[in-house]
């Protein structure tokens, strides 16, 4: 992910928030996207939309096999470690306090699959949903709708602007 840390407004801050509830962790976005045929689909697919630790998890045997031994192999190494879990994981504020994993997607999904019990820092961003400070908040800052009402706001009777001619 690409955050632009120069577009932050100077007010954006970062709060901590401690996850000891499996299910809590479970609901966290991530960077993998998906459209109900397939997984691991890029940003400009239109139909692709971000998934969600859980829904990664439940999807595990459509990923590539080099991903998925990879989430497997961490799922191992967690159910290895004696007591809870514990994992630091940075993330970007969402709509309504959701929140957006900024890094560390595989060992959250491995950890959440895992079982065990868990103690995650959760380090939020909280700045505006916008996807001019990073790209993948496109889904929340109004997607499509915003698009739309962009070109509708240009179109309006009052408000049409005059097309460019090029030579």
């Amino acid at each position: 992910m690409r955050l632009h840390l120069e577009r932050l407004p100077s007010d954006a801050v970062i709060e901590h928030r401690r996850i000891t509830d499996r299910d809590e962790l479970g609901q966290l976005y991530c960077a993998y996207r998906a459209t109900p045929w397939r997984v691991e689909r890029p940003m400009w697919d239109p139909l692709a939309r971000p998934l969600r630790l859980q829904d990664v998890a439940g999807r595990m045997e459509e990923f590539s096999p080099d991903n998925r031994r990879h989430f497997l192999s961490l799922v191992d190494q967690f159910k290895a470690v004696s007591g809870p879990v514990k994992l630091r994981l940075p993330a970007y504020r969402l709509v309504g306090g959701e929140a957006l994993l900024l890094d560390g997607n595989h060992r959250a999904t491995a950890l959440w699959m895992s079982g065990k019990a868990i103690d995650v820092t959760l380090a939020t961003l909280c700045a505006p949903v916008d996807r001019r400070v990073l790209i993948d908040l496109k889904y929340w800052d109004g997607g499509w709708r915003r698009f739309l009402n962009r070109i509708r706001r240009g179109t309006i009777a009052d408000r049409v602007r005059r097309a460019i001619r090029l030579p």
